[in-house]
C-alpha cells in the first residue's frame, strides 16, 4: 500500500466515524464552566524515575553458595530466599556444641543437687570404719608403750604400731573430711563456675545456630532483582555481595529545581508526573527537598514520590514534573474531571454550537499546571474563562464534533443554550 492510498483510507475511516456519530442519539454529559482561579505558578522539569529503595544483599558469613532460586528480573516477597550456603560443616559443629551443653548442664544440676542419701552412707560408714581402725591402733599402741617400757618389746615393734597406729589416725581424719564435705555439699563458687561454663557453652551454640540461619539469605523487603554478583560454587566472603534488590512499590521522581523556584518548593506538595514512555500522568507530591546545589547547574534535587501499585513505573525511566515556581496568579482553571488523558495527552472536551443545530463536544489537547482544590489550571491559553466544559461523559467525546445533550447531576436535561447552561451549571453548584 503506497502514500496516498494510506491517507484516502484515513480520512474515508474518520469521515465514516463522523457520518456514525452524527447518526447516533446524542451522548448524555454534565457540564461546568472554566473559572479564573488563583493559583500557584508551576515550572516543568525533566527528571529520572528511582526506585523507592534499593538494597545490595550480601552474606553475613562466610561459604560456597549452593543454591540460587533467582534470577535478573525476578520478583521476590519478604522473607523469600534469595541464596543458599553449604550448612552441613555448621550443622556438625552445632550438634557436637549442643552435646557439650547438655554434659555441662548435667554437671551443673548434678552439684545444685549435691549427693545422693546413699553416697553419704556410704562416706559414714567409711567414716566409722576408719574410727574403729583407729581406736584398735590406739589400743594396741598404749600396750606397745607398756611393753616397750618394760623392755619387753624392742624398738622396731614399737616403731611398727606407731606407724600403723598414725595411718590409722589419718584415715580416720581424711573420712571425716570426706563425710562434712558430703554433708555440706558443693561450694558456691563451684557452682557458679559451672554455671558460668553452661552460660559459656549456650553462647556458643546460639551462635552457631545464628550462622547457620545466616546459610539462608532472604530478601528484606518486596522487590525487583536486577543483578546477581555470585553463582553456585562460588566462595563468598563475609560481606561478600550476592545480589541487588529494588523496590518499586513506589518510585522517587528526582527533578533538579533551578535556584530561583526553590523557596516555593515545600514537602508534601502535589506535583504532577509525565511518563512519556507510558503516555501517561501520575499524581505526585514532594518527598525530600535537598539543600544543596550543584555547583555547576545551581539546581537544587527535589524527590517526587509517586505511588507504583501496578509496577508500571522503572527505574531508570524518563519523567517530566510541574512544580511550583512562583507566588500565586490568576489562571484559567476546570474541575479535574474535566480532563481525559490519552495517549499521555491531557484533553479538555468542550461544549460548542453544532453547525447542523443542536450541540456538540469536542477534544481539545491541552497542557495543565498546579492543582487547586478539586480544580486544575489550563496553561495551553486554548481553553478562556467561561468556557464550557464536560466534567461527566467526556469519555465518549472524540476530537471532532459528537453530539452531546447537556443533563444535571441527576440526569434531566437542561436548555442547552450558552444562557441556560451556565444557569444550570451554578445551579447545580
Amino acid at each position: 500500500m503506497n502514500a496516498a492510498t494510506s491517507i484516502t483510507t484515513t480520512l474515508l475511516s474518520t469521515a465514516l466515524a463522523v457520518s456514525a456519530f452524527a447518526q447516533t442519539a446524542p451522548t448524555k454529559v454534565v457540564v461546568a464552566e472554566a473559572e479564573m482561579r488563583s493559583a500557584p505558578t508551576t515550572i516543568t522539569l525533566v527528571g529520572t524515575v528511582d526506585p523507592r529503595r534499593r538494597s545490595n544483599i550480601g552474606s553475613e558469613i562466610a561459604g560456597i553458595v549452593a543454591e540460587m532460586p533467582v534470577r535478573q528480573g525476578d520478583l521476590v516477597k519478604t522473607g523469600q530466599l534469595l541464596c543458599k550456603l553449604r550448612d552441613d560443616i555448621l550443622t556438625l559443629r552445632l550438634t557436637e556444641a549442643q552435646a557439650n551443653l547438655g554434659a555441662l548442664a548435667v554437671r551443673h544440676e548434678e552439684l545444685l543437687a549435691g549427693l545422693r542419701p546413699e553416697e553419704l552412707t556410704r562416706l559414714k560408714a567409711i567414716l566409722d570404719e576408719t574410727a574403729s581402725e583407729e581406736e584398735r591402733w590406739t589400743f594396741e599402741m598404749k600396750r606397745i608403750e607398756r611393753l616397750y617400757e618394760g623392755s619387753v618389746s624392742n624398738a622396731k615393734e614399737y616403731q611398727d604400731t606407731l606407724a600403723e597406729f598414725r595411718a590409722a589416725e589419718r584415715r580416720r581424719i581424711a573420712a571425716q573430711a570426706s563425710y562434712e564435705l558430703g554433708v555440706a555439699g558443693p561450694r558456691q563458687e563451684e557452682i557458679a563456675r559451672a554455671a558460668y561454663d553452661v552460660a559459656e557453652q549456650q553462647a556458643v551454640v546460639d551462635r552457631l545456630k545464628s550462622e547457620l540461619e545466616k546459610t539462608s539469605i532472604r530478601s528484606p523487603f518486596d522487590g525487583f532483582v536486577t543483578k546477581r554478583a555470585s553463582e553456585v560454587g562460588e566462595w563468598v566472603a563475609v560481606g561478600g555481595a550476592i545480589l541487588e534488590i529494588i523496590d518499586l512499590s513506589s518510585v522517587l521522581v528526582r527533578v533538579n529545581v533551578p535556584e530561583f523556584a526553590l523557596p516555593y518548593v515545600q514537602v508534601d506538595d502535589r506535583a504532577r508526573v509525565m511518563v512519556d514512555a507510558l503516555k501517561r500522568t501520575f499524581d505526585g507530591r514532594v518527598k525530600h527537598v535537598i539543600r544543596q546545589a550543584d555547583e555547576k547547574a545551581r539546581t537544587f534535587p527535589v524527590d517526587i514520590e509517586v505511588d507504583n501499585p501496578e509496577a508500571l513505573l522503572s527505574g531508570g525511566m524518563f519523567a517530566r514534573a510541574a512544580v511550583p515556581a512562583g507566588s500565586e496568579t490568576e489562571a484559567v482553571a476546570v474541575p479535574k474531571d474535566a480532563i481525559v488523558e490519552r495517549d499521555g495527552i491531557a484533553n479538555v472536551a468542550i461544549v460548542i454550537p453544532g453547525r447542523q443545530g443542536g450541540t456538540v463536544g469536542m477534544l481539545v489537547s491541552v497542557t495543565v499546571g498546579a492543582d487547586v482544590g478539586d480544580w486544575i489550571t489550563i496553561t495551553s491559553g486554548n481553553v478562556q474563562p467561561g468556557t464550557i466544559v464536560i466534567t461527566r461523559g467526556n469519555e465518549h467525546v472524540l476530537p471532532f464534533p459528537t453530539p452531546v445533550s447537556i443533563v444535571d447531576d441527576k440526569g434531566v436535561p437542561v436548555d442547552s443554550s450558552p444562557h441556560a447552561t451556565k444557569t444550570a451549571q451554578r445551579r447545580d453548584e
